[in-house]
This record gives C-alpha cells, sequence and structure tokens, in this order.
C-alpha cells in the first residue's frame, strides 16, 4: 500500500578478503571490503586500501558481480569477469584506472550470503521506491523560490 513504512528486517553482508591489483612494474596486494545492506538492495560496497593510502569506496550493480563470476559483465566504468588468475574487476574513472583479481572462492561466498540475505527478484521487497519519490518532491533546489 502506497504510504504505508516497509516494516521489512534490513539485512545486510559484510566480507574482506585481499585482491591483487596488476600493474605493469608489480602486482601490490590491497585490503578489500565487501559490503551489501537491503536497504540498498541494488547496489554493492567496495572499500580498497593499501597502507599509506586513503581508502578508495565503488558502489556498482551487484548484478555486475553476480554475472561477472561466469562471465564478461559490466560495460563502461566497472567490469567483471572471470580470468586465469580468479575474478578481476577493471575499474575507470577519470582519475584513473586499476585492474584488480580477487580469489573466486572468496567472491562466490559473498555473493552466495548477499543472494541468501536478499535473492535475485527480491529486491523490491527491500527498495522504498515511494520513500525515495518522497525525497524528490520535498527536495529543495538550492536558491529557488518556494511557493
Amino acid at each position: 500500500m502506497a504510504g504505508q513504512p516497509i516494516t521489512q528486517r534490513h539485512l545486510s553482508v559484510a566480507a574482506s578478503t585481499v585482491m591483487t591489483m596488476v600493474t605493469d612494474w608489480a602486482d601490490i596486494p590491497v585490503d578489500a571490503d565487501l559490503q551489501y545492506h537491503s536497504r540498498d538492495p541494488f547496489a554493492v560496497r567496495m572499500v580498497f586500501s593499501m597502507p599509506g593510502t586513503p581508502a578508495v569506496e565503488w558502489v556498482f550493480a551487484r548484478d555486475l558481480i553476480i554475472a561477472g563470476l561466469v562471465g564478461p559483465s559490466g560495460h563502461g566504468d566497472v567490469q567483471v569477469f572471470p580470468g586465469e588468475q580468479g575474478i578481476v574487476l577493471e575499474l575507470n574513472s577519470p582519475g584513473g584506472q586499476a585492474q584488480l583479481v580477487a580469489e573466486r572462492p572468496a567472491l562466490v561466498r559473498f555473493v552466495q550470503d548477499m543472494l541468501s540475505a536478499v535473492p535475485l527478484g527480491g529486491e523490491d521487497t527491500y527498495y522504498d521506491i515511494d520513500g525515495e519519490i518522497a525525497g524528490l518532491v520535498d527536495f529543495e533546489v538550492p536558491g529557488s523560490a518556494q511557493v
């Protein structure tokens, strides 16, 4: 029913692993924290960090990781696909690009846990579209005249 609050219990999944950043001169270990929360049921968050550098967070569609376990997935900024050494994540931004390789078992376990929390097709159970629309309707544009 429109206007009714969502009473669904929210779930989260988290995992930590070490990925390998592939460069021309060396392979560099990168700590990766993977996060999924049913409040944002279509997205996965990955926070990458290395000693002495600021952490970098990427947020992208969970479908990219799910599909990327078995074949090429994604176009543009994030691409995920199986490689010889594991699952490859290619991340592209205006500031640069990175190719990271994750151990397949670590990503498979994360995906299994994520799908146990919110199965494919069940995202709408957790997504509050009415709340999102209400937030947009109530949004005030700075400098605009209020009616």
